[in-house]
């Protein structure tokens, strides 16, 4: 705890003084850790036990999909019930999984049907721990730390997208990818129990009315209707999740071993690139605390981004391929860390589960771009068809920001603010006590 209480002394890392935020951070750091070993072990495994690359696809679909199925009702859940206990719940299943996989490995009664099933529970729990986890986080800091607590939030996970991967490959040369999954589901042991040391606020305001689910999830579409700004940045989201996102999926791979002739050590390579970019690119956020106006800054990024996929596609070299690889990742982490924390800024406390289940829904669609990414470089190529992609989000964010600029450049936000200046805000949504917090 010492070196903990050495970084919160430091701007960048000043929501880390919050005892609750601490240990939510650090669970997410396991968590995330645990999440990108996944990836590289189920890719192993899979291609071990089928040697079909349509059978890495079809996992990695199965994985996603819970999100779309459940992805609005784990929103919905997660404001009418104790959200410490369904994140503790979510965590005990993705334990469960990674410990059968492990000893199913290890044992040698694995099949393809156990990791495609496997990967099917574990994506509903994670369908319903990212609105969960991202809904905790006002409850754990002030408003006025809001926003750096969101960028460390995403600074965990650009972390771990280059350390848990790095950490899955060094433990496959020694175990099988049996020994990783035994090796994650400790990690989730370690992230339990940062849930456990969590001491939550009560929440405030009178007991909610009890109602149905398909109630709860009409008061959120009703909730958002009212509220157009809301609604706007969620449909932008879209432009990221569809469009911008493969050239970490799809394009990374093939431009390592197609176009620069990298071969495999290239991917990686590559992708510690644009982790690397969106480590610094969060820790920059963190550090700034307050942006005058989140909304113009949002499409500015995705003007940014849009014109580095464009440069990339017509980029020769390989460092100068990595740098503005760097500079496309630094531009997503820093888009989804506005995006987040104007969502929980400008939404009440008893609304952020559904609210924040939007954007997972959002995110659910991600495979969509990575299918029609997959057609571009079937039928035009890798180098054109990531120039289309950049061109598509360069042109919908410039007409984005012609239609909704001044919707946008409405959009305000608290943060870097003390919270007695915000409380004095008409209509500003309720918080809980700064003592409550810590």
């Amino acid at each position: 705890m010492g070196i903990v209480n050495g970084l919160r002394k430091v701007q960048t890392f000043r929501a880390l003084r919050h005892r609750n935020f601490r240990y939510l951070w650090m669970g997410q750091v396991g968590h995330a850790g645990a999440l990108w070993m996944d990836q590289v072990a189920r890719a192993v495994l899979i291609l071990q036990l089928t040697g079909s690359a349509l059978a890495l696809s079809l996992v990695i679909a199965v994985r996603l999909l819970p999100i779309l199925l459940f992805g609005l009702l784990a929103g919905a859940i997660a404001d009418r019930t104790d959200r410490k206990k369904l994140l503790l719940g979510t965590q005990c299943v993705t334990l469960s999984t990674h410990l059968f996989l492990g000893i199913a490995v290890v044992a040698g009664f694995v099949e393809a049907w156990h990791v495609f099933a496997t990967a099917f529970v574990a994506g509903t729990a994670m369908a319903f721990n990212q609105p969960v986890r991202q809904s905790l986080i006002p409850m754990t800091v002030g408003r006025e730390d809001l926003l750096n607590a969101v960028a460390l939030n995403s600074t965990a996970v650009s972390l771990m997208r280059i350390g848990g991967g790095a950490l899955a490959g060094v433990l496959l040369i020694p175990f099988s990818a049996g020994g990783v999954y035994l090796v994650t589901a400790g990690v989730y042991v370690y992230v339990t129990v940062t849930t456990l040391m969590l001491r939550l606020p009560p929440r405030e305001g009178p007991p909610r009315k009890q109602q149905s689910i398909a109630a709860d999830l009409a008061e959120g579409f009703r909730y958002i209707r009212a509220r157009p700004n809301l609604g706007i940045v969620t449909v932008l989201a879209l432009i990221l999740f569809i469009f911008a996102f493969p050239f970490q999926q799809v394009f990374v791979p093939l431009l390592a071993t197609r176009t620069l002739e990298l071969g495999d050590s290239g991917v990686g390579f590559l992708a510690g690139a644009t982790g690397a970019g969106a480590v610094l690119g969060s820790l920059v956020i963190a550090t700034r605390g307050s942006v005058r106006r989140p909304g113009l800054q949002l499409m500015i990024n995705m003007i940014v981004l849009g014109a580095a996929l464009i440069l990339i596609s017509l980029q020769s070299t390989v460092w100068g391929t990595a740098l503005l690889l760097a500079v496309a990742g630094s531009m997503t982490v820093t888009y989804m860390a506005f995006t987040n924390s104007i969502l929980l800024d400008n939404s009440s406390p008893e609304m952020h589960g559904r609210v924040m289940s939007l954007l997972s829904l959002d995110r659910g669609l991600i495979p969509v771009g990575s299918i029609l990414a997959g057609v571009l470089v079937s039928s035009i190529g890798v180098r054109p068809g990531l120039f289309v992609l950049g061109a598509i989000v360069l042109s919908l964010s410039v007409l984005a920001l012609l239609v909704w600029g001044r919707r946008l450049a409405a959009i305000r936000t608290s943060f870097g603010q003390p919270e007695s200046a915000h409380a004095e805000t008409p209509g500003a949504p309720a918080t809980e006590s700064g003592h409550a917090r810590r």
